[in-house]
């Protein structure tokens, strides 16, 4: 009957009522059998009971005795009137024509695609089109006769298309000698296939029209020994052993005969063929031509200006979806007014009349099994745009009931479950996610996330779109954006909503950070909402919660506090008996838990990664049901190695520190660390000042502490012994990509870590016996170079390390980002390769660049460098600029007193983002690089300054002997803010300046006494400070493009007898400027903002403001 319902109640409104009254009601019957669980599992809490000990969910008559009257008289009243509601309904499902043993069956819901190649051309899938040719074309079926290439996709991006342009592609047409299209759609038969197929190919014949062995027979027969190509468009079905009879037809046509399959599910792709074609969104500009093509057939958009500008909107909205792009161009083709434009700008692209995209989408929906539409349509609280992770989606399923409770984890259902949402298009993976997140994040399409909110008929609302109470009123999973208000007044319709089941603040922002929540929503709103499964409070900014306020919340299954300022939690928590997920990661702050927190005997996931200050509680031991526990951090000590070894659902992060209280080995391989397959990141802590008796007992310590190969980063910090063990640099770490060697300070040598496979962060710091580091560092030789898949190297504080050997056979052939600091003995004599470096910085080596040669063999071996920053190096003499590539956005150089730059020998074409140099010898910024914003500080032989002409961007800092400043014939067209400061020499501006200046808006001089000068009329913002003569030498302003004015001064300016001040200035922050009157500001007409500092008593004595 429900799954009846479901079907009908898109096209029915009745069966929408009933289905929503029975949906109503049967929450009211969950809500119930809540409360008296809850009860019992108080009571078995609370020992109140012995018979209580073993089960939680016994009948009403086993408890009613232990019960007080009123709660169970409560209930009784509650569970007679929902049994009353529910017989209603079900006296209604005859009259709805509701069937009781309804049988899905899947059914044609879009017309059979054809070969036909629409001839209005495809757009923005030129790729995508010569890659799949390629593919039909190439003759490395890997020793097969027959290759799948698998097509996938989400609903309405275009895969029939791809096919299409393909298939009807004239080197293809050429090189197969039969080709067959045929649409199979949802309804899989392999008759129906069979015989379209000799249809296709002119082989049908009517004797063995219903006889399917015969057609398949005369099918394998037709394409015997031909190569040919088969379209199979539009494929749901992933059962094996109908695909592996179907494909048993095809399997004897010649070498390089191909299949294309189109599929939205993954699971198809994977079944039938490999190396699917992945298919992705339109870019923005094919999405204006596919657009623009269909719309404005009849007409040019170019004298249609206003129409162009709303089309542009309505393409940003279809977000690269080719079906969305194609039917709304097509509403509009032959209407020219801009208002019926905007009207379908304005409306929900499912609610417009006449438009195959939510059928189409429909479709995907229909094809998921019962617990996959709940789970997929409770994504529709998530706002669009909104990056999710799948653990997020999968605990508050889990919270919600969606995942069925079993023996196992419910992660791995979960997961289960969103994988083959992922796999049936549904959900798609955000693209470039930032190198700092590890964390896969994920997306629903603008159009998918519509359909979910179609399926979710309301339960599940964003708070900011709901319209009107009655919305509100249905919907039982809540979302809202977090804002910087407090959230009260946003979050007060909520009082009424006593049965809403989820509250999750949501923010697309990626820096969101610490939201102030006002106490009222803690105090007030909270507290109301007693039906609470799952509850976020994460990334506000509070320090405490009220302390009964789980007292009123008592049904939360998922609590999240991640991310505040949190410093203990309220006692109340422990009365949370039915919590089974609770979130406290990066709450710095947080000091302890609560003593009682073993009452928590359904809590199956505790999250307390990146918890600094807290000390893991003895007593979470006593958790039973704790299935997860991440960033757990062992106290040797405290702890016991047994108590480690024990801890059998530690995943995530583990950290176990002070180490030095494990005494030998057999102490150790009580932790039973190579079991504990869940952990991805371990950090293994020595304390600095311990000292070790015995370095081999250190070594075969260390050894048995060994991970689990599924550990993806492992942290060791002062490690006590001379080298380290075998596995640290283990081969079969397949997964280890982050490793980190801290302050291991007796080492002597690195280990091999050039042989780890996948290592992509190598993090070396603080270990001061490493005086050379030798070929052992690179690993044994293989067929892959050392170190092949590294990206970031650091090396730190290594104060006795002198020489690097290199190997010269192309090691580090991925690094782009290496960083040497403070290693002040280390003296490179050979460079070494770094052939894709991007980012090099070397900090505090003072010896490292003595041979000016090898710098400049190392500088010009690295083809793909952008940044390059050397600060306190006194080595260096001299910078190669002339032979750096043209791929260099940004140059520091620092603390480099013995720097001399020249004439360069050929002319320079690079062109920098930024250069910066400070601290340095003699620099003459005539022989410097062009750049776009550039920074000369503290270069005291520096005593002319010629501006550069294509510098948009000027900073002159410190440069106490700079006597003045000057520009090239032609000016500094393109510089618009100059800054300059603690230029004590300095006597006058620029000549010229309004002239060879044009464009500069923006003068900053600070601290330059003797400075005078003409300043150029067309500043917008100017700001001085301690700049004597200047001030007390204008007679005038004629700024009068000014906007911004900002003076400190030293109250020497009692010769100024006018000040008369643009009108135009919109901001004034004046110190200390004893003749300035509130007579001079009565003409500021513009002024929004105004500081005065020194002499506010005479500016209110003599009157106020007019603006």
């Amino acid at each position: 009957v429900l799954s009846d319902a479901e079907n009908k109640q898109a096209s029915n409104r009745h069966v929408s009522q009933w289905f929503n009254k029975l949906q109503s009601a049967v929450e009211g019957a969950e809500n119930l059998i809540e409360e008296f669980n809850y009860e019992a599992l108080r009571l078995k809490v609370e020992g109140q009971h012995q018979n209580l000990a073993e089960t939680s969910n016994q009948q009403v008559s086993d408890l009613n005795l232990c019960l007080s009257d009123d709660f169970f008289l409560n209930i009784k009243e509650k569970l007679e009137e929902t049994i009353e509601t529910l017989e209603v309904l079900e006296k209604q499902i005859g009259r709805l024509g509701l069937k009781e043993h309804f049988i899905s069956t899947k059914q044609e819901t879009r017309t059979p695609s054809t070969s036909l190649l629409d001839d209005s051309g495809v757009f923005g899938r030129q790729n995508e089109i010569e890659n799949l040719i390629g593919r039909l074309l190439s003759m490395d079926t890997k020793g097969k006769n027959l290759a799948v290439v698998p097509i996938v996709g989400m609903g309405g991006l275009g895969k029939t298309t791809l096919a299409k342009a393909a298939y009807n592609d004239e080197r293809v047409q050429k090189h197969f000698v039969l080709k067959a299209w045929f649409c199979v759609s949802e309804a899989y038969d392999a008759f129906t296939i069979t015989k379209g197929l000799l249809q296709e190919i002119g082989s049908f014949d009517l004797k063995v029209d219903h006889n399917l062995n015969q057609l398949q027979v005369k099918l394998k027969e037709s394409l015997k020994g031909k190569k040919f190509l088969v379209v199979l468009d539009d494929v749901w079905n992933d059962n094996y052993n109908e695909w592996d009879e179907l494909r048993n037809v095809f399997v004897q046509g010649d070498t390089g005969s191909k299949i294309i399959v189109t599929t939205r599910k993954e699971s198809v792709a994977l079944m039938m063929g490999n190396e699917q074609i992945s298919m992705d969104n339109l870019s923005t500009e094919a999405s204006w031509s596919l657009f623009k093509r269909h719309a404005f057939e009849s007409m040019n958009p170019m004298g249609h200006p206003e129409l162009e500008d709303v089309g542009k909107q309505i393409v940003a909205k279809c977000k690269g979806l080719p079906l969305a792009l194609k039917t709304l161009a097509g509403m509009l083709r032959s209407k020219s007014e801009v208002e019926e434009w905007k009207r379908i700008l304005r409306s929900e692209i499912w609610e417009l009349p006449h438009n195959d995209i939510l059928p189409a989408l429909m479709l995907s929906y229909n094809d998921l099994p019962a617990h996959l539409k709940r789970c997929f349509s409770f994504c529709a609280i998530f706002p669009k745009d909104y990056p999710f992770r799948k653990e997020q989606v999968i605990h508050l399923w889990i919270a919600n009931g969606l995942v069925p409770v079993k023996d196992e984890i419910n992660q791995d259902l979960g997961n289960q479950y969103f994988l083959e949402l992922r796999s049936r298009s549904l959900f798609e993976k955000v693209p470039n996610p930032s190198k700092r997140n590890i964390e896969e994040l994920f997306l629903m399409h603008d159009l998918v996330n519509d359909l979910a909110q179609l399926a979710s008929s309301k339960l599940c609302i964003r708070l900011e779109e709901s319209q009107g109470s009655h919305m509100l009123e249905q919907s039982r999973h809540v979302s809202y954006s977090m804002g910087v208000n407090g959230e009260f007044e946003k979050l007060t319709p909520l009082y009424k909503l006593e049965q809403l089941r989820t509250l999750l603040p949501t923010c697309i922002s990626v820096n969101y950070w610490y939201h102030p929540l006002s106490k009222r929503v803690l105090h007030n709103i909270l507290p109301r909402l007693g039906f609470l499964r799952v509850l976020s409070l994460s990334h506000y900014k509070i320090k405490e919660l009220p302390n009964d306020l789980f007292i009123k919340l008592k049904l939360l299954r998922f609590l999240d506090i991640s991310q505040t300022d949190i410093e203990r939690l309220p006692d109340s928590i422990c009365v949370l008996y039915n919590l089974e997920t609770l979130l406290l990661s990066s709450c710095y702050n947080l000091e302890e838990l609560p003593l009682q927190m073993e009452k928590l005997i359904n809590l199956r996931h505790l999250d307390v990664s990146n918890t600094r200050r807290l000390k893991m509680p003895l007593h979470l031991s006593r958790l039973k049901s704790l299935q997860v526990l991440v960033g757990a951090k062992f106290l040797v000590g405290g702890w016991r190695m047994e108590d480690l070894g024990e801890a059998q659902n530690l995943h995530g992060s583990l950290s176990v520190v002070k180490l030095e209280n494990v005494v030998d080995r057999r102490e150790a391989v009580k932790a039973k660390m190579r079991e504990k397959n869940h952990v991805e990141q371990l950090s293994l802590e020595w304390s600095e000042s311990s000292i070790a008796d015995n370095s081999q007992t250190e070594r075969d310590i260390l050894d048995e502490l060994c991970p689990h190969k599924n550990i993806k980063k492992v942290e060791i910090s002062g490690y006590r012994g001379t080298n380290f063990p075998n596995w640290v640099a283990d081969p079969l770490f397949l997964k280890l990509v982050n490793l980190s060697l801290r302050n291991c300070k007796d080492c002597y040598s690195l280990p091999a870590l050039g042989q780890l496979p996948c290592l992509k962060f190598l993090s070396v710091k603080g270990m001061h016996g490493i005086r050379v580091v030798t070929e052992e560092f690179y690993g044994r030789l293989s067929s892959k170079k050392p170190f092949n898949c590294l990206e970031k190297l650091e090396f730190e504080d290594m104060t006795e390390w002198k020489q690097w050997h290199a190997l010269g056979i192309g090691e580090f052939p991925t690094l782009e980002n290496l960083l040497i600091e403070n290693c002040p003995e280390l003296s490179l004599e050979t460079p070494i390769q770094f052939s894709s470096l991007k980012w090099f910085r070397v900090v505090g080596c003072p010896v490292v660049f003595d041979d000016a040669q090898v710098l400049r063999s190392q500088l010009e071996a690295m083809k793909q460098i952008e940044e390059i920053y050397i600060r306190d190096c006194n080595s260096v003499t001299s910078f190669p600029f002339s032979i750096l590539p043209t791929t260099l956005k940004r140059i520091e150089i620092s603390g480099c007193p013995k720097l001399k730059l020249e004439a360069p020998v050929c002319e320079m074409s690079m062109f920098l983002e930024e250069l910066s140099v400070y601290d340095c010898g003699c620099v003459s910024p005539e022989f410097l690089p062009t750049a776009r914003e550039l920074r000369i500080g503290n270069c005291h032989n520096v005593t002319r300054f010629l501006i550069p002409t294509a510098t948009e961007t000027l900073y002159i800092r410190n440069c106490e002997n700079v006597e003045k400043l000057s520009m090239a014939c032609g000016g500094a067209a393109q510089l618009t803010s100059l800054y300059i400061s603690g230029c004590k020499k300095l006597k006058c501006l620029p000549e010229r300046m309004q002239e060879l200046l044009p464009s500069l808006k923006e003068l900053q001089l600070t601290n330059c006494p003797e400075i005078e000068g003409e300043l150029p009329s067309n500043l917008q913002e100017l700001y001085i400070r301690n700049c004597k003569k200047l001030v007390n030498g204008r007679k005038e302003w004629h700024l009068q493009r000014l906007t911004k004015l900002v003076i400190y001064h030293d109250g020497s300016d009692e010769d100024i007898e006018h000040w008369e001040l643009p009108c135009s200035i919109t901001r004034l922050e004046v110190s200390n400027l004893i003749t300035l009157s509130s007579q001079h500001l009565k003409s500021l007409t513009s002024l929004q903002f105004l500081s005065i500092v020194g002499n506010l008593s005479q500016i209110q004595s003599q009157g106020q403001l007019s603006s």
